[in-house]
């Protein structure tokens, strides 16, 4: 009977060690998981109160995704210049390009359009799509190639390839280089060797100014303006608005490309 009850004794107290381990397990998982949360900073929001217009060269870029916009109401804020989404891929045409691209030089708006770059199509393809829908005419801005990193990046090379190719393909059509939108990070991996004395940069950084020779400087996606539903990117350029002229595009022939 001594026997038996000892036998009971261990076997309750070993039941009891087993659930103490498992909320230990489970206490340490926790702790573990926490350690790995990412953190998600929210950026102010901006108006122009925050822009100063008499002191900052300053612009906005536009997409189907400011949905319908009150043209007279944003007219009334007089950005200095403006970039339009017009395609992206192989067959994306931006609903919202031939109103955006009217309303705005109806404004008297500097504007320009640009493309928003694929890795799952070739560079040459993608951009005959941008020059069957984008508008091109003298005085505007230059064309703009908007690239940027994806989850699964392509191999370098056949990222460097696609966009010479599509960069040689604009230039022999317009016979101009299109200025590059992309984080300085991705301007040293895939751009500097062959871009840096061919293509204007526009580089997007909303925590700091752009340590580089930049054109156009994204500072933040959280701008608001009157007659725009949301936010929308404020965007400055480097220098007086009389250089905005040296970004123009005018009618020329030209043959040259990139090696």
């Amino acid at each position: 009977m001594q026997k038996r009850l000892i036998s009971i004794l261990c076997l309750m107290l070993l039941m009891q060690f087993s659930v103490f381990a498992k909320k230990q397990h489970k206490s340490s998982h926790k702790k573990h998981k926490t350690t790995h949360k990412v953190v998600h900073h929210t950026q102010p929001t901006l108006t122009l109160d925050d822009v100063k217009p008499l002191e900052n060269v300053w612009g906005i870029d536009v997409s189907h995704y400011q949905n319908n916009i009150n043209w007279e109401k944003l007219g009334q804020q007089k950005p200095n210049f403006m970039f339009i989404k017009a395609s992206e891929g192989i067959d994306l045409k931006d609903s919202k390009y031939l109103e955006n691209y009217s309303e705005a030089r109806k404004r008297k708006i500097l504007v320009g359009s640009y493309h928003f770059f694929s890795y799952k199509s070739t560079g040459k393809d993608q951009a005959n799509n941008f020059l069957s829908v984008a508008q091109h005419k003298d005085s505007d801005l230059l064309p703009v190639l908007d690239v940027e990193f994806t989850k699964k990046m392509p191999q370098r090379t056949e990222v460097v390839i696609e966009l010479i190719s599509f960069i040689n393909t604009i230039y022999e059509k317009l016979g101009h280089y299109p200025i590059v939108y992309c984080d300085y990070r991705f301007y040293k991996m895939y751009l500097e060797e062959h871009f840096s004395d061919k293509c204007k940069l526009w580089i997007v950084n909303y925590k700091e100014k752009p340590n580089c020779d930049w054109a156009f400087w994204q500072t933040t996606d959280r701008l608001k303006l009157e007659g725009i539903s949301g936010y929308v990117d404020l965007n400055m350029f480097n220098g007086p608005i009389t250089n905005l002229k040296n970004m123009l595009y005018y009618t020329v022939n030209n043959s040259k490309t990139l090696n």
